[in-house]
């Protein structure tokens, strides 16, 4: 299980080192969440920063996370303007709620069964930025879909 686990959680990782770079608008937006000025983001996320020593890679990865949660509330928004009901809004509401407290507790888990010498941070971040590309895909999706049986 832990093999598993530790392969997911590797594999979150390449794939957050082989992203594209973030455009201006997310740097920005970041930025401004995290409270940080923009040329300390673009830092964050230079190229080797996501690896070697724990403090810039939990730097690198909580400003990635940041990113991905900034696009996974515009899809969010996206989905829930298609839907021409409150019922249904509500609906996908609830189900984003929930979606982020299972995200919460899976990576909390993973995270703590993990040991490959990282910190509990870096898991929890990577675990989080994975789940969340996925769950970005996911809105996407729901926002583009054509019809009502989405």
């Amino acid at each position: 299980m832990k093999t598993m686990l530790l392969s997911i959680a590797l594999l979150g990782a390449a794939q957050a080192r082989a992203e594209a770079p973030m455009n201006q608008w997310l740097v920005a937006a970041v930025a401004k969440e995290m409270g940080k000025p923009v040329s300390e983001i673009r830092n964050s996320v230079a190229a080797k920063t996501c690896e070697g020593r724990i403090g810039p890679m939990e730097e690198c990865m909580s400003v990635k996370l940041a990113a991905r949660e900034i696009r996974m509330r515009t899809q969010y928004a996206r989905a829930q303007k298609r839907l021409p009901h409150a019922r249904d809004r509500d609906k996908l509401a609830m189900a984003q709620q929930a979606w982020i407290i299972f995200r919460g507790a899976s990576c909390d888990y993973e995270a703590r069964t993990i040991d490959d010498g990282r910190s509990y941070g870096v898991e929890e971040s990577a675990c989080k930025s994975s789940m969340t590309e996925a769950r970005i895909n996911t809105l996407r999706a729901y926002a583009e879909c054509g019809s009502d049986a989405c």
